[in-house]
């Protein structure tokens, strides 16, 4: 193989040879026989290189187009595969809040934004306001349990405080005992607080009492920890069923029930 690579090496150069010393001569130059036996043995050899670049060429030019192709249809079906994730998790929580009790008379929202507000540091803003039948101090909850109560309503959006910022607070019970308390927001979890030694262990239920503002039965979180202070006193940590970080689809509790619901909302299982 090394030979016939060698040989046709020789021959380019020795072409390149006579065309050097040609240059400049007419047609009576010594080396237009060389020359056109050079062409002779060359030339196909010198048009299958310049197909073969020119092909080259083509290809690149092909090569940039289908890329460009390829390009936009993986960004077509990376959109759709984010919309039919985001349907997909609207449709599970849309499921979840079909299960609150018919007791409450409800309206849809959406979070339409996150942040702070009238001193608080932990607020969603809805899409949802006066002319919905939203009022300020209602219910708000998902498919997973209690999210906070309306503070400020607008015609067309409120602003929600989130059951764990420092500011908010709900009576609470135990689904096991029915141990009555006072649960405050802690900025991840919230603080429950039990008054003459009510007992309470990890893993229990925690709904809400029933007031003006918020609807009975309520699943509020499970108690992650206990701290007996004193005997009067007996202080868990619960951690909220409802993922405050990750909020979409909500219901307002614009009507509130006259009587504890039949059907209580049930805690998921720890």
């Amino acid at each position: 193989m090394r030979r016939p690579r060698l040989l046709l090496l020789v021959l380019v150069l020795a072409a390149c040879v006579l065309i050097v010393l040609d240059t400049g001569a007419g047609p009576d130059s010594p080396f237009a026989g060389a020359r056109r036996a050079a062409d002779t043995v060359l030339g196909p050899a010198q048009r299958a290189a310049a197909g073969a670049v020119g092909a080259l060429e083509g290809t690149g030019d092909g090569d940039s187009a289908e890329l460009g192709r390829l390009q936009a249809e993986n960004a077509r079906l990376t959109g759709e595969l984010l919309r039919s994730e985001a349907a997909a998790r609207r449709a599970a929580e849309l499921d979840r809040l079909l299960g609150v009790p018919s007791a409450y008379t409800t309206v849809p929202a959406r979070v339409a934004g996150v942040g702070a507000a009238l001193g608080f540091s932990s607020t969603v803003t809805i899409d949802v306001g006066s002319r919905d039948g939203v009022r300020p101090g209602q219910t708000v909850l998902n498919g997973s349990g209690l999210v906070g109560r309306t503070l400020r309503v607008g015609p067309f959006t409120s602003t929600v405080l989130l059951l764990t910022d420092p500011g908010f607070t709900v009576g609470a019970r135990l689904a096991r005992e029915g141990t009555l308390g006072l649960a405050t927001g802690a900025g991840r979890t919230l603080t429950y607080e039990l008054v003459e030694g009510g007992r309470v262990q990890p893993g229990d239920a925690v709904l809400t009492t029933g007031s003006d503002t918020f609807v009975p039965d309520v699943p509020i979180g499970r108690v992650a920890s206990v701290d007996v202070g004193s005997a009067l006193v007996t202080t868990a940590e619960v951690v909220p069923l409802a993922d405050v970080t990750s909020l979409d689809l909500l219901a307002v509790v614009i009507e509130p029930v006259r009587s504890n619901p039949r059907d209580p909302l049930p805690p998921p299982p720890p």
